[in-house]
């Protein structure tokens, strides 16, 4: 049976907060622009701030990639575009944060793509939507409800808390890994204590 890859397109492969490095300067130059061009005016006040978001959205989709996403028994796999994929062992994922894509409920179903898995030596794997809307998209959901099962299967998690009870984001794990980092932590906390 060949393997089953999951692509998505138009992601974000970084920190949310990196997004702030084209959303800051464009604002700057529409802000300067309005500022030099034109007297005050609510409709090209409402013109510029159209242009703005608008830019911001075509930056960042310019720099969206499309993620091919794999499993095998020992690694995960991801590659950015055409690249060349990088693997990850299954073992050194702790967990990851991902939207409920399983939900029923119409008021909580999302097909924005948010994933950012934890390894073992502190580096996160981001992955974040371009699109802002709030929209469901179908296929998409079905994707990324897919995507969601299988990496719960292959990595053997389980959704273990939420994140905030303003969001549908829940921890994945399945508890002994993050235990282990914590006794790991309470343990090195007692033999190197912090000076008060």
């Amino acid at each position: 049976m060949g393997r089953r890859e999951f692509i998505l397109k138009n992601v974000l492969p970084f920190h949310a907060g990196w997004t702030l490095l084209v959303i800051i300067p464009t604002m700057a130059l529409y802000g300067t622009l309005y500022y030099f061009l034109f007297d005050f005016s609510v409709s090209l006040m409402t013109i510029f701030t159209l242009l703005y978001f608008g830019s911001c959205y075509l930056i960042l989709k310019a720099i969206s990639v499309k993620m091919t996403i794999w499993f095998d028994d020992h690694y995960l796999y991801l590659k950015k575009n055409n690249n060349r994929y990088v693997k990850y062992l299954k073992t050194d994922i702790i967990g990851f944060y991902s939207y409920d894509y399983e939900t029923k409920s119409p008021q909580l179903r999302n097909s924005k793509i948010y994933f950012k898995i934890c390894l073992k030596n502190k580096q996160n794997i981001d992955l974040h939507d371009v699109e802002y809307r709030s929209r469901y998209d179908e296929d998409k959901g079905t994707e990324l409800r897919r995507f969601l099962k299988k990496a719960q299967k292959e990595l053997q998690f389980s959704p273990m808390k939420r994140k905030n009870k303003f969001q549908n984001i829940y921890w994945y794990s399945n508890g002994h890994q993050v235990q282990n980092n914590i006794d790991h932590m309470n343990h090195d906390k007692l033999i190197n204590p912090v000076n008060k």
